[in-house]
């Protein structure tokens, strides 16, 4: 998988420029590739490819790292999009705008890197959308720049030490994206532009963010016209889908048989020159509920492939877990552990060079924002006759009356949200937890996000359409693989899809009272009509207490002899009584074992 490394250091201090060289030197060793070389900034690659490449900028002025494509000025081009040439003339308005071209004219999954000759600094701005992450830690004066913590330990940079407050908010399930997991290390978050000046006592000069959420919610015109929105939606995702899927020979598509997969996999299939396409689908043998004949259903309406692949919870071995690769902060294991025992070998086998997935339809199409629905169109219009109307179908959608669904949205409107109010639900989720912390722990005012965090209320109609966007990007899989890794790609995730999607209100997107009605009406000649009029889903429950009850011991040895035990925060009784053989008594969820175990793991590679 793709990884680089850049050295930022002020070539008029000695010491900077000796440890840069020798950092160089033990890079060339280990095969890295020197893609960018001026004075004062280098970088190196490892495993580019078809899609994830180096773009250098004009006149030594810098490098764009990952997958770059030209922006279309018209929401309703569904011409593939194509990658992104630099020309000297958009370099020169790169450097000029301190990235903010890339992001009004680009969109992708990039790392770029612009060098200022003349001020010796170096400015880097990560996209707003991308899965490719950008990391910074200092080594004798030098700025490391990275995508994967693991290449820091290979170079032979210090040990990397955790922040115990962010281990005590962590395990109560709160993740606060203003701190950083790891001392040394911090973070260049989705849309943000860091620059950094070598010679100065404070290296990081200044922070802006060139991408805001709320440009395209509150400020670009709405787009509330059904027609408009649908086709505005399919010309989108079907161009960035089928630009994304342009460098695949071969490649996978993790298919459910829901709405949001389906879309994609009908988007690949009308592609001018398709990729060779297999689609996958992984299910409980001995589930009681089948997601595959609607698999099978969309696999065949776009003319693909379609594997299934069983995943019995007795097969499940979670002390594969323990192991793992470096991360910067907790991820979450299961997920990667399944990943990597079907993905990567399909991929394998296949010799495939990408996963597609549906991923970021439940917040693009705002299934997941459905309760805001009313807020958001009061927000928009204030109190109309429309917004009795669409308190019913939330209220018909959610088994609630039409009045409370109307009352809270009211009370969201006029007074905002508080982040007070989540506080019942952390601590009622976290029942493992020891008694102190939770007391202990106070929970912030706003948002813990640079996006929101100077806001006074919590824009939770916002944050829930964005999804994952507003966690740190999980771009490498954790698990020990020893083979190459597939390049997970999610269309609805998409700069383009995401800004389109923003514009259009949730009431817009909910069209007839059905969730994601919008997309239904969008897509309805890539998905079949069976898939089109399905409203729920197959999935199989009980698979992942299941998985638990199977691998009890080993988690009860974890958890007694872990590092959250020792360090107080899990409380070791509670723990014995949830983990205790046979039926359990207690209220202790299963997703709140499964977030320790994550936050478990990570703390003893760092801590132990």
């Amino acid at each position: 998988m793709f990884r680089y490394v850049a050295l930022v250091w002020s070539i008029s201090s000695e010491q900077q420029s000796r440890t840069a060289e020798s950092l160089d030197r033990r890079l060339r060793a280990c095969h890295w590739t020197q893609s960018f070389n001026s004075a004062g900034l280098r970088v190196f690659c490892k495993d580019l490819s078809a899609t994830l490449r180096a773009l250098p900028l004009a006149n030594e002025a810098g490098i764009v790292l990952g997958a770059l494509f030209e922006r279309s000025s018209e929401v309703d081009d569904d011409s593939p999009a194509r990658r992104a040439t630099l020309t000297a003339r958009s370099c020169e308005a790169i450097l000029s705008s301190h990235g903010q071209w890339l992001i009004d004219n680009c969109w992708g999954n990039y790392v770029a890197l612009m060098r200022d000759a003349s001020a010796g600094t170096v400015r880097v701005l990560k996209d707003p959308s991308g899965t490719l992450p950008c990391f910074r830690t200092m080594a004798d004066g030098v700025s490391v720049l990275f995508a994967h913590v693991g290449d820091c330990i290979e170079l032979g940079l210090k040990r990397f030490t955790v922040d115990r407050e962010y281990l005590r908010t962590r395990v109560l399930g709160f993740n606060d994206q203003e701190r950083n997991a790891l001392v040394e290390i911090s973070q260049v978050r989705r849309g943000e532009c860091v620059g950094i000046d070598p010679a100065a006592e404070q290296v990081l000069r200044s922070s802006r963010f060139c991408w805001d959420p709320f440009t395209f919610v509150r400020e670009r015109p709405a787009i509330e016209d059904p027609d408009r929105a649908a086709a505005a939606v399919h010309a989108t995702v079907r161009s960035c889908t089928q630009g994304l899927s342009a460098g695949h020979a071969r490649l996978l598509h993790r298919l459910s048989g829901g709405l949001d997969s389906s879309i994609i996999a009908g988007c690949l299939a009308r592609a001018s020159s398709p990729p060779r396409v297999a689609c996958y689908t992984y299910f409980n043998p001995r589930g009681r509920s089948d997601e595959r004949p609607w698999a099978r259903l969309a696999a065949e309406h776009s003319g693909f492939e379609h594997l299934e692949c069983p995943i019995d919870p007795a097969d499940v071995q979670l002390a594969e877990l323990v192991r793992p690769r470096p991360a910067t902060e907790p991820l979450p294991m299961l997920g990667y552990l399944i990943r990597s025992t079907i993905e990567e070998r399909l991929a394998a086998e296949r010799t495939a060079t990408a996963v597609f997935t549906g991923d970021g339809g439940d917040s693009g199409f705002c299934s997941d924002s459905l309760t805001y629905l009313v807020t958001d169109y009061l927000q928009r219009h204030g109190p109309r006759a429309t917004a009795l109307h669409l308190a019913s179908d939330v209220a018909l959608r959610t088994e609630r009356s039409t009045g409370s669904v109307l009352l809270s949205s009211m009370r969201r409107w006029l007074f905002g949200a508080k982040m007070s109010e989540q506080l019942p639900a952390l601590l009622m989720g976290s029942r493992l937890v020891n008694a102190q912390v939770r007391a202990g722990f106070t929970i912030p005012e706003s948002y813990p996000h640079p996006w929101f965090s100077h806001l006074r209320h919590v824009p939770w109609d916002v944050l829930r359409r964005l999804g994952i966007l507003v966690a740190t990007p999980e771009f490498y899989n954790v698990t020990e693989v020893d083979r190459p890794e597939p390049e997970i790609v999610s269309p609805l995730y998409a700069q383009p899809a995401i800004e389109l999607f923003l514009r259009i209100p949730i009431h817009v997107h909910a069209a007839g009272g059905r969730d994601r009605g919008l997309a239904r009406r969008a897509f309805a000649r890539e998905v079949p009509d069976g898939i089109l009029r399905r409203e729920w889903k197959d999935r199989a429950p009980g698979f992942h207490s299941e998985v638990l009850q199977r691998n009890l011991d080993f988690i009860r040895e974890l958890f007694l002899d872990g590092v959250l035990v020792s360090e107080g925060l899990l409380d070791r009784a509670a723990l014995e009584a949830a983990l205790a053989p046979g039926p359990s008594k207690t209220a202790v969820l299963p997703v709140e074992i499964y977030r320790h175990l994550d936050v478990e793991i990570w703390a003893r590679y760092w801590m132990r």
